[in-house]
């Protein structure tokens, strides 16, 4: 595994421990319900399939990261998340900058043959 697909799999893990404390700090400051707070713990569980499939050298995997990734961000860029809390604003400060990494880690050189050649 390149050395930049390891490290994007660490940003990955990150993204996904911001994402599961913003969390418990709305439902901490009620600004969620505890079923809220399941939902969201239970979304951010089935999202660790990304690094898992992407230490496999999936390239689908790849993909599907990156469009949802950068959709996400477009919305909220263009006003859909318009009425977000300022834990989920925080997050997306932060972590819009390690997403950028990760995808750009994803996608040269090195990475992109070893999804495409290499990973089989």
């Amino acid at each position: 595994m390149p050395k930049a697909v390891h490290q994007a799999i660490i940003a990955i893990w990150i993204t996904l421990g911001l994402s599961v404390v913003a969390a418990l700090f709305k439902q901490w400051t009620d600004v969620i319900s505890n079923g809220e707070l399941f939902w969201s713990i239970f979304m951010y569980a089935l999202l660790c399939i990304f690094p898992y499939k992407l230490s496999r050298g999936s390239n689908a995997t790849r993909w599907v990261y990156t469009i949802l990734s950068v959709a996400t961000i477009a919305f909220v860029l263009t006003g859909v998340g318009a009425d977000m809390p300022q834990a989920d604003w925080a997050v997306l400060v932060l972590t819009a900058p390690i997403e950028l990494f990760i995808i750009i880690s994803l996608f040269d050189r090195e990475s992109s043959q070893w999804f495409l050649w290499g990973s089989n």
